[in-house]
């Protein structure tokens, strides 16, 4: 009975060997001679695998194992069952987004000469008075083409070119901060000419100080609201000729005198740079030239600590 049962196995080995069927995800990849064997590839090629911002992998599922007697004609073969398991892998990426006051410029991938751009950038607009708030995030992605990653030269450059309009941005507001009168923002000169009489000038042909600023130039030049407002007053006033007036809000106005030509009208709304009259020499004057005053609740004051400064 013995001998017989030891034939029995004999001829068996002959014709079957012992192999591993691998499954994945209840499909079959492949036959393996030995599960230790592959289990230590599956850490050193996979799990194990190192690269460029890889930090870290993972399979979706793991293979699983059946010992099983095939014919000996049954090729195993490791290389595509590891090819089936790559395929199967999930692969999780590091990288850095740079972020200036809350917005995002760009994404790198190299945390040190990030870092460094970040510190130059800081350092050369230390003595800025705009908010700076440059940092470097880390983040994670299992997809780096999706995400758009640049040089860190083409990134600095980025917040570099940022970080110039906010200066001017905060540059523009500090000098609109200047041209300011009670909360009112005089954004535009209502001629371009030469001063030819400053506020406070006293003259033999004035009762007393001189309550505006003189800008000569030529006849018919266009003059502009310096800000928007409405018309109050459009015509004939004394020794200022051809007048307008317009009020700004906040107890603030403006008048323009002298013109040649009045646009506007009573109840005008303007926007500032809007065309409201021309260069003339009406009322009391002794050339072509507008003459502006800035009153504020009726009282003039110097319109040069404004304009034309």
């Amino acid at each position: 009975m013995a001998i017989a049962l030891g034939l029995i196995i004999a001829i068996i080995l002959i014709k079957y060997k012992p192999t591993y069927k691998v499954t994945l995800a209840g499909k079959e990849i492949g036959y393996i001679k030995s599960e230790v064997e592959l289990e230590d590839r599956i850490q050193k090629e996979i799990i194990q695998q190192e690269g460029k911002n890889i930090e870290f992998t993972s399979l979706n599922e793991m293979p699983s194992y059946e010992l099983k007697l095939v014919s000996r004609e049954q090729e195993t073969d490791e290389d595509k069952i590891m090819l089936a398991l790559k395929e199967n892998t999930k692969v999780t990426y590091k990288y850095y987004s740079v972020i200036l006051n809350e917005e995002t410029i760009g994404h790198v991938d190299n945390i040190e000469e990030a870092e460094q751009a970040v510190q130059k950038i800081k350092e050369e607009n230390a003595d800025k008075t705009i908010p700076l708030d440059l940092r470097i995030a880390e983040n994670f992605t299992e997809n780096m083409e999706e995400i758009g990653i640049e040089t860190v030269t083409v990134a600095q450059a980025q917040v570099e070119e940022r970080v110039t309009a906010l200066v001017e941005e905060d540059e523009k507001e500090k000098e609109n901060e200047s041209k300011k009168v009670n909360g009112i923002l005089l954004a535009n000169l209502p001629v371009n000419g030469t001063i030819t009489s400053r506020y406070g000038a006293i003259s033999n042909r004035r009762s007393g100080a001189h309550t505006g600023t003189d800008i000569a130039c030529a006849k018919g030049t266009p003059i502009k609201a310096v800000a928007k407002g409405k018309v109050t007053f459009s015509g004939r006033s004394g020794s200022y000729g051809n007048l307008i007036k317009i009020d700004h809000g906040n107890g603030v106005e403006t008048w323009y005198a002298h013109c040649s030509k009045l646009y506007k009208k009573v109840g005008n709304e303007v926007q500032a740079g809007d065309t409201i009259a021309a260069v003339g020499s009406t009322g009391n004057s002794t050339g072509n030239h507008l003459h502006l005053e800035i009153r504020v609740k009726g009282k003039a004051i110097n319109p040069q600590k404004y304009l034309y400064k």
